[in-house]
């Protein structure tokens, strides 16, 4: 089971590490979930919390996010 913590957007600048799992689908609203993990896979990671919070949902990508010191 992947280990993985959903955070709020406006919490992510406590976090030097984070990504972001942002739905591909062929609507004009972006959504993206974002998320903290020690995992190396994230696609699995990423697969996860798609498939618990939006299960109806084919087509995302996950984008890293670094904060740079």
């Amino acid at each position: 089971m992947a280990q993985y913590q959903l955070v709020e957007k406006h919490t992510i600048e406590h976090h030097n590490e984070y990504y972001e799992v942002r739905i591909t689908q062929d609507n004009d609203q972006t959504k993206s979930l974002f998320f903290t993990t020690n995992e190396e896979n994230l696609e699995e990671v990423a697969g996860a919390i798609v498939a618990e919070n939006m299960p109806s949902v084919k087509h995302w990508t996950v984008i890293p996010h670094r904060k740079d010191n």
